[in-house]
């Protein structure tokens, strides 16, 4: 078998939101991916789906680029094919964050090739499941009180049993006043809050403001200081009583050996689509269940495709044993696989028996979000600027602020 070609569609699906109080985007009410084919000569076809971290044009071109490297290549020898494009693009030089976000969508399309040329689901070529269903938490993307109390109630009756929002946007009070919000919305002690500062604080606030959210009931927070700074993530560890998770911090495989020798966090994400693919993934996970490190699996603007991705990885690590991100799927209002949205029932997503990945696209809903896309985003002048600049500020948001206000 020998890859013959690739394809990356831009798609944008409507969300439900308003996004006057979505302090994470601007722009069109959309989620906007990169959904990436790649052909084979015995017809079967292995997809997967690129993260727009740098625009949808971006992550599309680097898909495309990689096409000569990779014409002609067996897809089964995936493993291979990953390490000479991380050659290839010069990223053991630069540091894997340069482009592996992108380059790593045709390793997880190989792997969905071989897994449907052996008839098997992902989570068994890897050895089998350690679970069915993977428990995910509520997302609340919502800066006003009301609307923090509104949704956390809505996620309550839906049945997630930890509710998650960000944090750092605001004032230090503010933070504590929306935990605040999510434990009246809901009011069951079982239910955990989680929250996630993406590195915006230092440690004398992270400490400060975690040991106020630790009354309402934390699961955990997650990278609340720099992601470079491992003493920093370890003090603030030392200084509150509430787990502390590491998160861009442990990106790839490389950071997760250097914050699990530190014993910097409690718990630790992991995340195939920032990784080194799957494999780096896995190699992550070894590490962390060998250290004895409970994982999250992290999501990132993420339709079924990628959604799925990451099931298939938690299922069959053991390590995977908090409940997992699921982003902003809840707030979608369609997809683009086939069957429409995967089902999440009582916070918890089943695992689906199909072989490879488990999805399949449905080509009219790619066609038809891939025009959204083309005349709502790219024509309209959103190619960069869906997501809220002081998103991506993360640690710098301190003094970038001053110019969004």
């Amino acid at each position: 078998m020998k890859i013959t070609g690739l394809k990356a569609t831009p798609v944008a699906v409507p969300l439900n939101i308003d996004t006057a109080d979505a302090y994470l985007r601007k722009g069109p009410a959309v989620l906007v991916e990169v959904i990436l084919e790649v052909f084979t000569d015995e017809g079967i076809t292995g997809i997967a789906e690129v993260p727009v971290v740098a625009g949808a044009t971006m992550a599309s071109a680097l898909v495309a680029s990689a096409e000569q490297f990779v014409i002609g290549k067996d897809p089964t020898d995936v493993n291979v094919i990953l390490k000479e494009l991380y050659s290839c693009y010069n990223l053991n030089h630069l540091h894997m964050h340069a482009a592996n976000w992108a380059l790593n969508s045709i390793e997880r399309a190989c792997w969905d090739i071989v897994g449907q040329k052996t008839g098997l689901p992902l989570y068994k070529l890897w050895g089998g499941g350690f679970r069915k269903e993977i428990e995910v938490f509520g997302f609340i993307e919502a800066e006003d009180l009301d609307e923090i109390r509104r949704v956390s109630k809505l996620r309550a009756e839906q049945g997630y049993k930890v509710i998650y929002t960000k944090v750092g946007f605001s004032t230090p009070e503010y933070d504590v006043a929306m935990v605040e919000a999510i434990r009246e919305g809901a009011p069951d002690p079982s239910i955990k809050i989680r929250v996630d500062a993406n590195q915006a604080w230092n440690v004398g606030e992270a400490i400060s403001i975690i040991n106020q959210m630790e009354p309402y009931g934390m699961d955990c927070v997650d990278q609340p200081v720099i992601m470079y700074n491992l003493d920093a993530l370890k003090a603030v560890k030392n200084g509150t009583r509430v787990p502390i998770a590491a998160h861009e911090a442990t990106w790839t495989m490389y950071d997760m050996l250097r914050v699990v020798k530190e014993n910097a966090a409690d718990i630790v994400h992991i995340d195939p689509r920032f990784d080194v693919g799957y494999y780096g993934a896995r190699v992550s996970a070894g590490i962390a269940e060998a250290a004895g490190v409970p994982i999250i699996c992290h999501a990132y603007y993420e339709l079924g495709v990628a959604l799925m991705e990451r099931m298939q990885l938690c299922a069959a690590c053991p390590a995977f044993t908090m409940v997992h991100q699921i982003g902003e799927y809840e707030y979608l209002k369609d997809d683009v696989i086939k069957g429409g949205k995967i089902q999440i029932r009582n916070g918890k997503i089943e695992l689906p028996d199909q072989p490879g990945l488990g999805v399949t696209l449905n080509y009219d809903k790619l066609d038809r979000y891939h025009e959204l896309y083309v005349k709502e985003v790219k024509e309209a002048g959103f190619e960069n600027a869906t997501e809220s600049p002081l998103y991506g500020a993360q640690f710098t948001r301190k003094y970038l602020k001053s110019l969004y206000e």
